[in-house]
């Protein structure tokens, strides 16, 4: 499988865009003590989260610091690629809160809370004394928000899971969109256990890896077929959204200008099938939560508002 300049995951968000559907992806950079933003907003269709937050920092003159790459160091054999799917349990859609009030506007901008370094560390120390990942609680304090704030009861709902593809699959230009994806059913009542293990399930049965191979198939239908196939997607199942985990990373904020102890933070756009964007990443030890609702729920600024501090208290950490 040799590198391609082409960048084939684009072309999904470009038949998005096509469509009227944003494809924005937003790179925020606040100074802790005053709240002030600067905001590098980049298209998806150029790049996906780990590709903007270099681009993000290059624009805002950040020395560069290293992507993270795949875990996994080399592709699995082909057949180990469609394996199937390792549960049963179907998602159902998901019953969004009608919201009617004209009163308030909807937020234009992604609302962004972070941790103290020691929150931070407290976290993690959660969840090595629990014995799960760090993904799993963030997952199920996410979901459990979203059912509290933004749905009118609680079912069994798809939450789309991104991979980074980086160093396992070749890369014309590390910044494009190099991730690839599986769908994981997630129940409120679902313990943190649970959510653990299906994770490493889903990667271990390399699903990612069937809809890398499944989403570059514009390198056999072109721009025009997948424009087709989007079309037709807007309109089949209805997901919470993408949970979009970027990592860890250290950036030498100083090196733009910028203060030390600089915020980052980063979300999608969100679209009517996954409107619950969203964007969790650690920089130089502390994590940053950041949350936009697609314009298609008609929720107001302060429903997004109750449903980021609600994923907050649920991550279980005190100042």
């Amino acid at each position: 499988m040799s590198a391609s300049a082409t960048d084939y995951i684009g072309m999904w968000y470009r038949a998005r865009a096509r469509l009227g559907i944003d494809d924005r992806i937003e790179f925020i950079f606040i100074h802790p003590a005053s709240g002030k933003r600067h905001t590098v907003a980049l298209r998806h269709r150029d790049h996906d989260g780990v590709g903007g937050i270099a681009e993000s920092l290059k624009r805002m003159g950040v020395r560069q610091p290293p992507m993270p790459l795949s875990r996994q160091t080399r592709p699995p054999a082909f057949w180990r690629r469609w394996q199937a799917r390792p549960e049963r349990r179907q998602p159902q859609s998901p019953p969004w809160r009608v919201f009617t009030s004209t009163a308030e506007k909807q937020a234009d901008a992604p609302l962004v809370e972070w941790l103290t370094p020691r929150q931070t560390l407290a976290l993690r120390q959660r969840a090595e004394a629990l014995q799960v990942s760090l993904n799993s609680l963030l997952l199920q304090a996410l979901h459990r928000a979203v059912v509290q704030t933004l749905m009118t009861h609680a079912v069994p709902i798809s939450w789309c899971f991104p991979v980074n593809m980086r160093g396992v699959v070749p890369m014309a230009k590390p910044d494009m969109n190099l991730s690839s994806a599986f769908y994981m059913t997630v129940d409120s009542d679902d313990s943190l256990t649970h959510l653990d293990h299906t994770i490493r399930r889903y990667l271990k049965a390399n699903i990612h890896w069937r809809y890398w191979h499944l989403a570059r198939i514009g390198r056999l239908v072109g721009q025009r077929g997948v424009d087709w196939l989007c079309s037709r997607l807007l309109n089949g199942a209805r997901h919470g959204g993408s949970f979009s985990n970027l990592g860890e990373w250290q950036m030498d904020f100083v090196s733009g200008g910028l203060a030390p102890d600089t915020v980052f933070a980063c979300c999608g756009p969100g679209s009517p099938t996954h409107p619950v964007a969203n964007g969790m990443i650690i920089v130089n030890g502390s994590l940053s939560l950041a949350l936009k609702l697609h314009p298609s729920l008609g929720a107001p600024e302060s429903a997004v508002r109750e449903c980021l501090q609600c994923w907050v208290e649920g991550l279980g950490v005190t100042a």
